[in-house]
């Protein structure tokens, strides 16, 4: 039997009842097995044995009944041919039982047993049923002998059967040689001890060699198991570290990300303020300049495409403000499918006919606290986005469904909750990883010169970070976009206004003195100008 037969068995019968030891714990478990293996190796080569013993006893019995016409030999072979088939018996029973370890003292006893009996019957035949014809006696000798050495293959795995059998069948043919007396009969019977020691000698080298291959075995499995065992625990730190340095990589990432942002909206936010007070005073001085133009056409104009402009600025300082989350909102319970019922009416009249609008909303969808005005605009913006990516035409889908805001299924950083979610998907020509990770900052765009000013997502997502959500993004090249806008629900909010004064409001006239305050004095004069003109 080849050596990774045996080292696949050995593992098996030596694999310890816990997984997470593969030690063997002492010196007894250790000769167990090979005590084990030993028997198993016995058993496996018994149906040689026992053919063997057939053929050679049937050989025989026919060799020498017609050769003497002794037909007690046919005796004898019917014999041998009971005894093989209890044998035989024996060998089947072990073979079907499931846990043949268990009972190994029994089974090493049956197949001593049954060798010793096999040796006797040979050893007894020899003597009496064997003539005083040399020829016969050689004959017999040279059987007995041969099947003497073929037992050291099948039968030296486990040595107190190989002796059993060699003894019982050699020895008594060597004692009749001895009892003799004559010269050739003493010098046969002194080769057949010589014989029965050589054998019973290499017999016990083979044994020793098995028996130290299989402790080679099994220390090598165990070995194996436990190099297994560690391979797999380092392949699962191994792993669960990989994952780490990867979650750690996208933490960084958006925290990254999340400072970036942050500190452009500190900065944005300061810009715009200070340009807002400027751009207050310039709108306020030229309404006041246009007022007092007169009839002059020309400065009329020049002071009209001025304020237009200075409109414009103001406009874009409030998209600005949105994005660092300072515009003023007015939030309230929003029914956000009308809102986006009434976004609907405004796209069909901007968006062409090669793009299919399509509206989903859940039954039961909940309101949200937001400002109306601003996720109207919001939602403008998402669609507007999303018909620019698709020139040739394409499916615009607005859904709003209720969701909850677990760890793994929403933005980073959403509180966990319940919200209100408006996704704005299209079939679109999506954006790459590079275009994503920018997509969120101010005057960023990948749009022809003239077609955007890049600051709508960033509207967007400063308008739901201040309402208290957050957007999230999901698109490839090719692919089309996903934008998610996740809008805290209105449970639990208030909406009630503070009740007036006992004394209501002052309806008589009288005289009064206006103080204004203004951080700029040059957005104060306006208004100085303008009421003093209101109250003359």
């Amino acid at each position: 039997m080849s050596s990774n037969v045996w080292r696949e068995r050995l593992r098996r019968w030596g694999r310890p009842p816990d997984k997470h030891s593969s030690r063997i714990s002492s010196g007894g478990d250790v000769n167990h097995k090979i005590y084990t293996a030993q028997i198993e190796a016995l058993y496996q080569h018994t149906p040689m044995v026992l053919a063997v013993n057939v053929v050679n006893s049937a050989l025989v019995a026919l060799v020498l009944a017609s050769y003497m016409e002794q037909t007690r030999w046919w005796v004898f072979f019917g014999s041998v041919v009971t005894l093989t088939a209890v044998r035989a018996i024996g060998w089947s029973r072990h073979r079907h039982n499931r846990k043949p370890d268990e009972a190994m003292t029994k089974w090493a006893i049956v197949a001593t047993a049954g060798s010793g009996l096999s040796g006797l019957l040979w050893g007894v035949g020899s003597i009496l049923l064997l003539s005083d014809d040399i020829v016969e006696q050689t004959f017999l000798a040279f059987v007995i002998g041969g099947m003497c050495a073929g037992a050291l293959v099948s039968l030296s795995y486990y040595l107190p059967a190989y002796i059993a059998y060699v003894v019982s069948a050699a020895l008594p043919l060597a004692g009749r040689f001895l009892l003799d007396g004559g010269t050739v009969y003493a010098a046969m019977g002194g080769m057949a001890v010589v014989f029965v020691a050589a054998v019973t000698f290499a017999a016990h080298h083979f044994n020793r060699a098995f028996v130290r291959g299989l402790r080679l075995n099994l220390d090598l499995s165990e070995r194996t198991e436990e190099l297994t065992r560690r391979t797999e625990e380092l392949t699962t730190v191994n792993s669960r570290l990989e994952a780490e340095i990867a979650q750690r990589k996208v933490t960084e990432g958006q925290l990254h990300q999340a400072q970036k942002m942050e500190a452009l909206g500190q900065l944005t936010g300061g810009i715009a303020h200070d340009f807002n007070n400027l751009l207050t005073a310039v709108i306020g001085n030229l309404e006041l300049a246009r007022r007092r133009t007169g009839s002059d056409p020309h400065m009329a104009g020049l002071l009209e495409a001025a304020l237009s402009a200075a409109e414009r600025g103001e406009t874009l300082i409030k998209d600005l403000l949105a994005f660092a989350r300072r515009q003023p909102l007015r939030p309230k319970a929003v029914d956000v499918s009308a809102v986006v019922d009434d976004a609907e009416k405004i796209l069909k009249q901007s968006i062409g006919p090669d793009i299919r609008v399509l509206i989903r909303v859940e039954p039961g969808l909940r309101p949200a606290w937001v400002d109306p005005n601003q996720l109207t605009l919001a939602i403008l913006n998402l669609a507007l986005n999303a018909r620019d990516a698709m020139p040739g035409g394409g499916r615009l889908q607005i859904a709003c469904e209720n969701r909850r805001a677990e760890a793994d299924n929403s933005p980073p950083d959403l509180a966990t909750g319940n919200y209100v979610v408006v996704t704005v998907s299209d079939t679109g020509t999506g954006m790459s990883e590079a275009t994503l990770a920018h997509a969120f900052e101010p005057f960023f765009t990948t749009k022809d010169a003239g077609r955007g000013s890049g600051l709508g997502l960033s509207i967007v997502q400063g308008f739901a970070a201040q309402s208290g959500g957050a957007v999230q993004i999901v698109s490839s090249l090719g692919e089309g976009t996903n934008v998610e806008l996740w809008l805290p629900r209105a449970e639990g909010r208030s909406t009630e206004s503070a009740p007036l004064g006992p004394d209501g409001f002052v309806l008589n006239p009288s005289q009064a003195r206006v103080l204004i305050c203004d951080d700029d004095e040059m957005s104060a004069k306006p208004d100085e100008e303008a009421i003093s003109h209101y109250l003359d």
